[in-house]
C-alpha cells in the first residue's frame, strides 16, 4: 500500500466532507481565537500595573474559558463523528483494518487541529489588534490601550488546545476500536438513550450554587469578598453545569408524566426529542448561562466605576483639597498661610477641617488593644485612628470635658460593647460612644477613631506602639488640612497646579487635589471600561457560536425525523410549533439562570467595588439592569438568526 495513500485518504474525506467540517473547522477557529485573545489580555501593560487583583481575575476568566473551550470542543467533535460513523462503517465492511482507520483518523485530527491552532492564534491576535483600535477610537478615555502579543499567550493556547484535540482524537478511535461495523452504520440513526434524572447529582448541584450564593450573602468584609470571590464563582460555575444535566432533565420527565400536556402533537414531538439528546443540550445552555453571567458582571462592573468617577473622588478626597504633614506643626498658622495662598491666586477658603493623628495597626480583642500582636503578612490588622480633644471640639464645634485615663469612641461596627480599653499596660475609661467626626464616606472608615485628651497622651501612645513594634523613628504625629474653594473648575486646576508645585518645593508635606486627580482617574476608570466592553463582546461571540453550532447540530439531527413527520402529513407549521419548548429551553432558561446568578453575586461584587471607592448601590443596581436588558435584545437577535438557519436545515 502507497505510503502516501492514507494521507490521500484523510485529505479526501475532508473535502468530501466539507459540509459537516466547515462548521467544525469555523468553531475550532473562534474557540482558540477567543482563548488567546482572553490569555493575552494578561500582558496588556494596563492590567499588569494596575493591581495584583486585576491580574488575578484575568487568570480567572483564562482559566474559565479554558474549561469552556475544553466541553464545546468535545460536544463538536461528538456531532462530527457521529455523522461520520456509516462512512467509517463501510471502511471496515471493505476490508480495512481498525488500525489503518484510526490512522486515518489521525492524520485527519493533525491537519484540522493544526490549522485550527494557527489560524486561530492569528485571527485572534488580528481580531484583538482590531477590536482595540476601533474602542481606542470610538471610547476616547484618554489612555492609549494595547493589545499585546506575547509568546507566553501563544505557547499557552497551543499547549492547551493540543491537549484538546489529543482528547477528542482518542474518542474518536475508541468510537472506531469498540464498535464493530453494523454498529458503525447504524450509528447516525442511532439515539441517545434516554438519560435518568440523579436525583444525587441534582442535590450536588443546588449545594454547590447555594454555597457560592451563601457565601455572597454572608461576606461583609471588601477584602474577604475578594478572597472568597474566586472560590464562589467556581462553585457556581459546577454548580451550574450539574443543574442543567440533572434539573433539565428532571423537569422534562416531569412534563412527560403530565399526560393531556404531554400527549398532544407539539409537546410530544418537543419534549421526546429534547429528552433523548438532553445531556448534549444541558452542556450547551450552561455554557451560555455561564458566558451570559460573565458577560452582564465585566460590563455592569466597569460601566459603574467609569460612572461612579465623581464618586470616587469624593469618597477618596472629601474636601477638594487635602495637605499632609510630616512634622509638628501650628495648624492654625498653617492654615492661615493656605486662606492667603488662595486669595492669592484670587478664590477663596469655603470650608475646612484639620486634625493632628496617628494610626495603629494592631489587633483588637475584646476590649484589648493588642499593639505589636499583629502578623502584617498573615492578617490584615485593625485601625484605630488617635485623634485630640482640641481637634474633636474644633470639627464638631462642642466642648467635651476629658480627663487624661478617659477616650470618647467611635465603633464603625458598633459590636464594642466594654466600659474601658486597654492600650499597652494603660486602661482608658470610655467615656462615651461618639458618631464619625470626620467627613468620610463608611467604606474609607477606620475600625475606631478615639479621642484622647491632649496630644501628650496621644505621643504616649505612639511611644508605646514605637516601642513595642521596634520601630526607631522620632514620634511625631501627621497633621491634615483639607479644604474647598470657590471658583470654576479651570480655577481650581490651576490653583491645584500652583499648590502642588508650591508643597512639593517644602518636603515636610504631601498635597492631594480632586483637580489632580480627576484626569487621571477617568483615564484609569475609561481603561476598566474599555475591558469591560471587550470581554462582554468576546463572551457574547462565545454564547453565539455556541448558540449557531447548537442550531446547526440539532438541524441536522431532527432533519430526518422531520421529513418522516410530513410524510405522515405533519404540515410545516406544526413542525415550526414544536419547537417552541426547545425555544423556551434555549433562550428564555440561560438568560433566567444567568440573572438569578448576577443578583444572588451582587452583594459581593458590590464589596469587591468598595475597593475601588464605588459606593453608589444605586449607581450599580441600574447599571447592571441596563446591561441585562441590553445583553437581552442581543441575546434574541442572535437567536433569530440562528433559528433561520435551524429551520433551513430541517426544512
Amino acid at each position: 500500500m502507497n505510503k502516501f495513500f492514507f494521507s490521500k485518504l484523510a485529505l479526501r474525506n475532508l473535502k468530501s466532507n466539507k459540509q459537516i467540517y466547515f462548521p467544525y473547522i469555523f468553531a475550532s477557529i473562534a474557540t482558540v481565537a477567543m482563548f488567546y485573545m482572553m490569555v493575552a489580555l494578561r500582558g496588556n501593560k494596563f492590567i499588569q500595573t494596575r493591581s495584583d487583583t486585576l491580574s488575578l481575575l484575568f487568570a480567572l476568566g483564562a482559566i474559565v474559558v479554558g474549561v469552556f473551550s475544553f466541553i464545546f470542543i468535545l460536544y463538536t467533535n461528538s456531532f462530527l463523528i457521529k455523522r461520520r460513523k456509516k462512512e467509517i462503517g463501510l471502511y471496515a465492511i471493505l476490508g480495512m483494518k481498525k488500525s489503518h482507520v484510526s490512522k486515518i483518523l489521525t492524520i485527519e485530527s493533525m491537519v484540522t487541529s493544526c490549522f485550527s491552532i494557527v489560524v486561530g492564534v492569528v485571527v485572534g491576535h488580528l481580531l484583538g489588534e482590531l477590536a482595540f483600535l476601533v474602542l481606542n477610537y470610538a471610547l476616547k478615555f484618554g489612555i492609549e490601550m494595547s493589545f499585546p502579543f506575547t509568546i507566553q499567550a501563544m505557547l499557552v493556547t497551543i499547549g492547551l488546545f493540543a491537549l484538546i484535540f489529543l482528547t477528542t482524537l482518542g474518542y474518536n478511535i475508541t468510537q472506531v476500536t469498540f464498535s464493530n461495523p453494523i454498529q458503525l452504520i447504524k450509528g447516525k440513526q442511532t439515539g441517545e438513550r434516554e438519560p435518568k434524572s440523579s436525583l444525587i447529582l441534582f442535590i450536588l448541584s443546588l449545594l454547590l450554587i447555594g454555597s457560592g450564593y451563601w457565601m455572597s450573602l454572608t461576606i461583609d468584609n471588601p477584602l474577604d469578598a475578594m478572597i472568597y470571590f474566586f472560590l464562589a464563582v467556581l462553585l457556581v460555575i459546577a454548580g451550574t453545569y450539574f443543574l442543567f444535566i440533572s434539573g433539565s432533565i428532571f423537569i422534562l420527565k416531569k412534563l412527560k408524566k403530565n399526560k393531556p400536556f404531554y400527549y398532544r402533537p407539539s409537546p410530544f414531538i418537543s419534549i421526546s426529542g429534547m429528552l433523548y439528546r438532553m445531556k448534549q443540550n444541558a452542556v450547551g445552555l450552561a455554557n451560555i448561562t455561564i458566558l451570559a453571567t460573565m458577560v452582564i458582571v465585566a460590563v455592569s462592573t466597569t460601566a459603574a466605576i467609569f460612572i461612579g468617577t465623581e464618586d470616587t473622588l469624593t469618597v477618596r478626597l472629601p474636601y477638594e483639597n487635602q495637605r499632609t504633614y510630616y512634622e509638628t506643626v501650628d495648624l492654625a498658622e498653617q492654615l492661615e498661610a493656605i486662606e492667603k495662598e488662595t486669595e492669592a491666586n484670587g478664590l477663596n477658603v469655603t470650608g475646612t477641617e484639620m486634625y493632628v493623628y496617628y494610626n495603629l495597626f494592631s489587633i483588637i480583642e475584646d476590649n484589648k488593644i493588642m499593639i505589636g500582636a499583629a502578623d502584617f503578612a498573615k492578617e490584615i490588622p485593625d485601625t484605630i485612628q488617635l485623634l485630640i480633644r482640641e481637634d474633636y471640639e474644633r470639627i464638631v464645634g462642642e466642648t467635651v470635658p476629658l480627663s487624661s485615663d478617659e477616650v470618647l469612641l467611635f465603633d464603625s461596627k458598633n459590636t464594642f460593647g466594654f466600659s474601658t480599653v486597654i492600650i499597652g499596660n494603660t486602661t482608658y475609661q470610655v467615656k462615651s460612644k461618639i458618631d464619625n467626626p470626620l467627613k468620610m464616606d463608611k467604606s474609607q472608615s477606620p475600625n475606631m477613631i478615639m479621642i484622647v485628651d491632649s496630644r501628650e497622651t496621644l505621643e504616649s501612645i505612639m511611644e508605646t506602639d514605637f516601642r513595642l513594634r521596634e520601630i526607631d523613628l522620632p514620634i511625631v504625629a501627621d497633621a491634615v488640612i483639607s479644604w474647598n474653594t470657590n471658583g470654576t473648575q479651570a480655577q481650581k486646576k490651576d490653583y491645584s497646579e500652583k499648590t502642588a508645585a508650591v508643597v512639593s518645593d517644602s518636603g515636610n508635606s504631601y498635597f492631594q487635589s480632586r483637580e489632580l486627580l480627576r484626569e487621571e482617574w477617568y483615564s484609569m476608570n475609561g481603561g476598566f471600561l474599555f475591558l469591560g466592553i471587550f470581554l462582554g463582546l468576546l463572551f457574547t461571540f462565545g454564547a453565539a457560536l455556541i448558540t449557531y453550532f447548537k442550531q446547526v447540530s440539532e438541524g441536522y439531527d431532527d432533519r430526518d425525523k422531520f421529513q418522516i413527520m410530513q410524510k405522515v402529513g405533519l404540515d410545516k407549521q406544526m413542525i415550526r410549533k414544536t419547537t417552541r419548548l426547545q425555544i423556551v429551553w434555549m433562550f428564555l432558561l440561560p438568560l433566567i439562570i444567568a440573572v438569578i446568578h448576577v443578583a444572588f453575586a451582587f452583594p459581593i461584587i458590590q464589596k469587591l467595588l468598595l475597593l475601588f471607592s464605588v459606593v453608589n448601590t444605586t449607581l450599580v443596581f441600574w447599571c447592571f439592569i441596563g446591561v441585562i436588558t441590553g445583553f437581552s435584545v442581543i441575546y434574541w437577535l442572535i437567536y433569530q438568526v440562528t433559528s433561520k438557519v435551524y429551520y433551513g436545515i430541517v426544512e
